[in-house]
């Protein structure tokens, strides 16, 4: 499997290539905001929140990141909208990962009802990585 850090890095780099300051600038919020529901609420009510405030579709109807990043970017989806599409779908690409069947929302829900802490446990370091390479890379929103 590939490092973490190497999928947390591919992730930010195809977002700084095919993304504008604006769609950056909100992953980056999120990317800061999202672990600490992760920790203290658990990866299903992130992933719920995340397709809440985006849609089920730009998360879960990508089977690949680059492709799903540049339709996200390319999209006429709001600022917020792109953030929170982002990251939920850098992390689904992380549950597909570690094995979890995430096609759809219903079924990254389910299994994260399952898998419970031990999921939020493998995704921290993932995580971290996201918000560290984000904050680095992406300026603050005005």
């Amino acid at each position: 499997m590939t490092s973490w850090l190497e999928r947390a890095l591919a992730c930010v780099e195809q977002i700084e290539r095919a993304c504008d300051k604006d769609a950056r600038s909100a992953f980056r919020t999120r990317a800061r905001q999202i672990p600490s529901d992760i920790y203290y609420v658990g990866t299903a009510y992130a992933l719920a929140v995340l397709a809440a405030r985006s849609s089920e579709r730009d998360i879960f109807g990508h089977r690949d990141v680059k492709e799903g990043i540049g339709s996200i970017c390319g999209s006429k989806l709001s600022k917020e909208e792109k953030g929170y599409a982002l990251y939920g779908l850098c992390l689904v690409d992380a549950l597909r990962a570690l094995g979890v069947r995430a096609d759809s929302l219903g079924d990254a829900l389910r299994e994260a009802e399952r898998l419970g802490d031990l999921m939020d446990a493998e995704l921290a370091e993932y995580v971290d990585w996201l918000k560290k390479l984000a904050e680095a890379k992406f300026e603050k929103g005005e």
